[in-house]
């Protein structure tokens, strides 16, 4: 072993190469050198930084989380914070964080923009607001982690990733979208951080912070070249090379945008909040002594750039976000006709993206078109063949279309795109469910959550697949599982609905779809399955009201309009019947049912030729009804009234879903697994049928 006697400062021409490694994804080599960095000097915080960053980049988050376990440094903590969240140490990370929020840099968000990349920044407030309320969130602490999103959107609206999480979890009501999306007069730098008096000074406890930055002296200014005030927020060359305390940024150049100290940048960026950061003046000071000190490379300056005149545009960028906004807000609020509308005020060249595609998919999704929405998937497709995100919705839209074909195509593709993708498994395990597969199917489901824990959809998936199985208390784990990643998830709450009313559960069953209605309050066949629980307890007037507002809400919803044309029956207003079951057979005119009650009402109404005539379609539509229909058809000879035997109420009720025999349910359906279909996948979880020629779902219960 020999004497170290090499300076630390010899190696700092290291950090250039390391940037440079990881800015072309070379992650093994830019490591390599970075581990020989940090052995040069283990107690400078920027090289663990760097070393820390190599790490994390390359996925190895655990490695990344003990080297910063110790560190000080503002970006150490931040991107400490970024390897808990991913190792799911969620509360350890909030506490990091919480330590450095005080010394954080308030930057104008127009000034962190107008430059495309600034490397060896610390986290601006913005994005540790953001980071901080994703913690809280995986925490499952919802309102602290709103109030985190919302000062995080208040402090930059282009903070994305804030307004997402914030609408998924209902609090976007939280925020004035007009407002926030709308151009800031510029402020002085000198302003207090916005957050510290409102949030900060709340029940929220933040200690008190001591350390002043990353190092207490400033790094030796290496060749750089500083814009002038005007040039700022010009983009900065590819060749430019990193300053010496290497603070990241998302998008890390290999350059040196101007001299830092202490994380102070310029005299555009705000300073640290905190008793012992210097003075801006004295700042100032050693930026114009350190310029003074440094030779500008004439191929690297700022004059010879293109003058992007961000702020001059910024009006136009936060008018589109303010579109895209309201109308992911209303879609996460299942408001989905405005949503649609919303997404139709877009430009062609943003409306024509996968993203907006997709959601307008969903939208229809949610509304029940599901030809809409197959159109719209398509089309997301068509534009972004690599697309994965909302794909398992596309695949259940094609489910309930019964296009198998269709389906397996879409597994296929998927999975040989990505085999390690949910969405992948969850379209692979509906292809198994459309064929009656369910233990096949329920494995499939089973992997997309093994590749990701917190997909709820597989979890609620999984949930109907086994009270397809029979499995009902295995079903209500899948459930509530569901639920512990997403509480808003209104399917589960369903699923869960849906558990109960097997286990004859009246109560408890009420409970649950009125927790689903909370939060998706206009969906017409959620209204629906309550006033079915209300029929079963004797409440025949709430249950007529749901189901007048559920074909309010959604006028062509044929569950909606059959339980409506069923309530007018059984209180003997068959003219009104009539008129709703008329317009039901225009959207689905080849279900069975919906002639069945018809020929009954006519029964009633004592015109035995239509009766006869429409129970002899209903037969002719489905002849595995032949034992209903035969026996509705010879008590049209002997009966006078509404009235019917023993044996065809029996089968009847086993129509309207209400018997339990499980027996008498096979010989209605005529295969009993195929008619445990509907506790696997029923009309809430993906919507309601509407075609003609797949309707059988939409009234098995029925």
């Amino acid at each position: 072993m020999t004497t170290d006697n090499i300076n630390h400062l010899s190696f700092m021409p290291l950090e250039n190469m390391i940037w440079n490694s990881l800015e072309n994804y070379l992650y093994k080599n830019a490591t390599f050198l970075a581990e020989r960095l940090y052995a040069q000097d283990k107690t400078n915080e920027n090289s663990r930084f760097l070393l820390a960053t190599c790490y994390y980049r390359s996925g190895q988050r655990k490695a990344a989380y003990y080297l910063l376990n110790s560190a000080h440094s503002i970006k150490c903590k931040y991107l400490f914070a970024k390897c808990c969240l991913d190792l799911d140490k969620a509360e350890e990370g909030k506490e990091k964080l919480l330590t450095i929020i005080n010394n954080v840099e308030t930057r104008n968000p127009l000034d962190s923009f107008s430059s495309a990349t600034k490397l060896n920044q610390t986290p601006d407030l913005a994005s540790v607001l953001c980071l901080l309320g994703t913690l809280c969130k995986n925490a499952r602490r919802l309102d602290e982690a709103a109030q985190y999103y919302v000062q995080c959107i208040k402090t930059n609206p282009f903070m994305w990733e804030a307004f997402e999480n914030l609408c998924q979890m209902g609090k976007s009501t939280q925020l004035d979208i007009d407002e926030i999306f709308q151009p800031k007069t510029e402020k002085s730098t000198h302003n207090r951080n916005p957050c510290s008096d409102k949030l900060y000074n709340s029940q929220m406890f933040i200690p008190k912070q001591t350390y002043n930055g990353d190092k207490i002296t400033p790094d030796p200014i290496r060749r750089t070249s500083r814009p002038s005030s005007m040039m700022r927020h010009v983009a900065q060359p590819l060749t430019s090379t990193p300053a010496s305390d290497n603070r990241e940024k998302k998008r890390s150049r290999i350059g040196n945008d101007d001299v830092s100290f202490m994380g102070l940048d310029d005299e555009n960026k705000c300073y640290r909040l905190g008793k012992d950061v210097r003075t801006f003046v004295n700042v100032e000071n050693e930026v114009a002594e350190a310029l003074q000190k440094t030779t500008l490379d004439p191929d690297n300056s700022y004059d010879k750039m293109e003058d992007i005149d961000w702020k001059s545009n910024r009006h136009e960028v936060l008018e589109l976000l303010q579109k895209i906004a309201k109308g992911y807000a209303y879609l996460n609020q299942y408001e989905c006709a405005k949503a649609i509308e919303a997404f139709k005020e877009l430009p062609d060249s943003q409306y024509c993206t996968g993203w907006v595609q997709s959601h307008m998919g969903k939208a229809c999704f949610e509304m029940v078109d599901y030809s809409s929405a197959e159109r719209f998937f398509q089309k997301a497709r068509q534009l972004e063949p690599y697309r994965l995100e909302d794909m398992e919705i596309f695949s259940t839209t094609l489910w309930h279309l019964r296009k198998d074909a269709v389906l397996s195509t879409l597994a296929h593709e998927l999975v040989e795109f990505e085999r390690l993708s949910p969405q992948a498994w969850c379209a692979v395990g509906n292809c198994f469910s459309r064929q009656q597969e369910h233990d096949l199917a329920l494995k499939c489901f089973q992997r997309a959550i093994q590749l990701d824990p917190k997909f709820t959809y597989a979890h609620t998936l999984s949930g109907h697949e086994s009270m397809a199985n029979g499995n009902f208390e295995k079903a209500q784990e899948h459930f509530r599982n569901a639920l512990n990643t997403n509480k808003r998830h209104y399917n589960a709450l369903y699923g869960l609905a849906n558990y109960y009313m097997t286990c004859d559960k009246k109560h408890e069953a009420e409970i649950h779809y009125k927790r689903a209605m909370e939060i998706n309050p206009s969906h017409a066949v959620l209204m629906c399955c309550l006033g079915k629980v209300y029929e079963k307890m004797g409440r025949n007037d709430d249950a007529r009201r749901l189901y007048d507002r559920a074909c309010r809400v959604t006028p062509r919803t044929p569950l909606a309009i059959f339980k409506k044309a069923k309530s007018l029956y059984r209180d003997r207003n068959y003219k009104e019947a009539l008129v709703e079951l008329e317009e039901l057979k225009k959207i689905v005119s080849k279900e069975p049912k919906v002639y069945f009650l018809m020929g009954k009402i006519y029964k009633a109404m004592n015109d035995r030729a239509k009766a006869l005539q429409y129970f002899t379609k209903t037969y002719n539509l489905d002849p595995k009804m032949m034992h209903v229909v035969k026996t509705a058809i010879e008590k049209l000879e002997t009966d006078n009234d509404i009235s019917m035997t023993t044996t065809s109420v029996m089968s009847y009720t086993n129509l309207e879903g209400e018997s339990s025999s499980s027996a008498a349910a096979a010989a209605f359906v005529g295969d009993n697994e195929e008619h445990n279909q509907h506790h696997r996948r029923d009309q809430v979880v993906h919507g309601e049928d509407q075609s003609s020629v797949y309707t059988y779902d939409a009234f098995v219960d029925e």
